[in-house]
């Protein structure tokens, strides 16, 4: 008789949780009948009931539901912050769904769409708030977009990246443009970057700029490594052969960098890279310059250090023929060198002295110009066969045609100025 009454106290426990089990199930349907009649408050109120109770929060369909219901309420709002709120709600319903059952069969028929439609839209606003300005706003969604790459990913699916490195460049970005109100800001940017840097990213030279002014004066290792990177990943990028010169030279350890380029290439003397670094090192120790990006006094072995400047450039083109870099780089120098004859020129009087100067310094500044042209004619013959041509390009470009232009007016070929002149007016219909 005992077992007899344990079952059937057993028996009516069960009968009265069926009712229980029913009331929560309708909820579900009907929230789901409201839901396709376009009654998004209605839905909301049902699914929400239903996705608390523990009869029916167990059930894949449940949190289905609730992320079609809150999705559908982020686009009605989604011009105001409830708007994100419903969206960030359907993201973690729908990740409720498959954490219940992983091949719920909406979502698998539908490959996922939901939540790529999710993805699409954090993207959407972030893009939006970026453009706006809004760039707390921005940096939010981006993290969202990260967040659900890469649970996408993670999910094993085939889908989403290892690494949404378009995601982290622009949390990165948000961040940065943050940090000119918040200083703190640009120490998280950093930490985005350095993501990117980790796995050698070589789309944005930028990321590495802002890598090495936020360690420059924190954490030398980093700074070293940073830099070291920077110059392997653009090679063809002075500003970062400048950096390096700029913080040896503030340390006062130029002979650290030669040396350290010099043994570069005892080992490997075919490492284009080095030779071209090691030549911009010379060039720039032989013309250095102040502050203010004027040239400064010329040091007294100028003419030691800017022959061995040649000879690495020259070096460096014997390597790369077709590199446009080392052909400008050297044309420029020569350039340069010849504009600087030109200030001596003009302090010059009209003593007996002074004409005998100015007919040798005349003769030098043609012997340069005459070295500058053929490497300004080669880097503008490289860059001019190109279609299009990113920033550092396009600046070696213009000052190619700058620089040849010069020559040939005190030449007086006016039809190869003029010719120079069309290519400048057209040059940022190349710009990538």
């Amino acid at each position: 008789m005992q077992l007899t009454k344990t079952i059937l106290c057993s028996l009516l426990v069960l009968g009265a949780a069926v009712p229980a089990l029913n009331a929560q199930t309708k909820n579900v349907n009907k929230a789901e009948d409201d839901f396709k009649s376009g009654k998004l408050e209605e839905a909301q109120g049902l699914i929400n009931e239903a996705a608390a109770n523990e009869k029916t929060s167990d059930k894949a369909k449940t949190w289905y539901l609730k992320g079609e219901i809150y999705s559908a309420l982020s686009k009605k709002d989604s011009a105001t912050a409830l708007g994100s709120l419903y969206r960030d709600t359907a993201f973690e319903a729908y990740k409720q769904c498959l954490k219940l059952d992983s091949k719920f069969p909406s979502m698998l028929l539908s490959n996922y769409k939901p939540l790529s439609d999710i993805y699409v839209s954090y993207w959407r606003d972030g893009a939006s708030a970026f453009n706006g300005k809004d760039y707390k706003n921005a940096f939010n969604d981006f993290k969202q977009v990260k967040t659900v790459n890469d649970y996408l990913y993670g999910l094993g699916l085939g889908m989403g990246s290892k690494m949404d490195t378009m995601a982290i460049l622009n949390i990165g970005n948000a961040a940065f443009n943050m940090g000119q109100e918040d200083p703190a800001m640009k120490d998280t940017a950093a930490i985005y970057y350095q993501q990117l840097a980790d796995i050698k990213y070589k789309d944005e030279a930028f990321v590495y700029r802002v890598l090495l002014a936020q360690y420059r004066d924190k954490d030398e290792a980093k700074y070293v490594a940073t830099l070291d990177e920077a110059k392997a990943l653009f090679p063809n990028d002075k500003d970062f052969a400048s950096e390096e010169i700029s913080y040896y030279n503030e340390k006062g350890d130029m002979s650290k960098l030669v040396k350290k380029l010099e043994e570069t290439i005892a080992q490997d003397p075919n490492n284009y890279s080095a030779v071209l670094n090691l030549a911009i090192t010379y060039d720039n120790m032989a013309n250095p310059r102040n502050d203010s990006g004027k040239v400064a006094d010329l040091p007294a072995n100028h003419d030691e250090l800017f022959d061995k400047a040649v000879t690495n450039y020259q070096k460096a083109i014997s390597l790369k023929p077709d590199g446009y870099a080392a052909n400008f780089n050297l044309g420029l120098m020569y350039y340069n060198s010849a504009a600087h004859l030109g200030k001596e020129l003009g302090q010059l009087g009209t003593t007996k002295g002074d004409q005998a100067k100015q007919d040798s310094l005349l003769k030098k500044q043609d012997s340069y110009l005459n070295e500058a042209t053929p490497y300004l004619k080669k880097a503008f013959d490289i860059l001019d066969s190109k279609p299009s041509l990113d920033p550092n390009e396009m600046a070696a470009y213009k000052n190619a045609i700058i620089g040849l232009q010069g020559v040939y007016a005190r030449q007086n070929k006016m039809d190869e100025y003029n010719d120079l002149k069309k290519k400048m007016d057209a040059a940022d219909t190349k710009a990538k």
